[in-house]
């Protein structure tokens, strides 16, 4: 079934211009260890432009893995130094997005069920947009 957890994640993203958007969400999830992997299971809200998608990560010492299913599909790849393509599905349409992956931490805070992580990274849309984005999550 899971353990109940509160997850807090910060996005912020900067294009070429220095231009920058902030997103912050706080949400209830379920959180799950498997296999040497921490699954983290939440649904997306009005907030993030995602509602009726429900995101998982998977983390594992090296590498964090975010997907996303549901009105937005996608799968983004973090490991340190690796670029990652995929396509990124939505409402109104499908892109092609890649990331490569500057930097990640992950700290267990007492236990599985406390983590900070950080993920820095920078990221291009089909051209449509190129910038550096870096991810906060907490999970307690």
């Amino acid at each position: 079934m899971g353990e109940n957890v509160l997850i807090k994640i910060n996005t912020v993203q900067m294009d070429f211009k220095g231009n920058k958007d902030n997103i912050e969400l706080i949400t209830e999830g379920k959180l799950y260890v498997k296999n040497n992997a921490t699954y983290v299971v939440y649904e997306e809200s009005e907030i993030s432009g995602m509602k009726g998608t429900t995101s998982r990560l998977k983390i594992t010492e090296d590498c964090i893995v975010i997907k996303k299913i549901g009105r937005n599909n996608s799968e983004l790849v973090f490991e340190l130094g690796k670029r990652f393509k995929t396509l990124y599905r939505t409402p109104h349409g499908s892109f092609d997005m890649e990331i490569v992956t500057k930097k990640i931490e992950i700290n267990t805070i007492n236990s599985h069920k406390n983590l900070d992580i950080t993920i820095e990274y920078d990221l291009n849309i089909s051209g449509l947009f190129e910038g550096k984005n870096s991810i906060n999550i907490k999970i307690n």
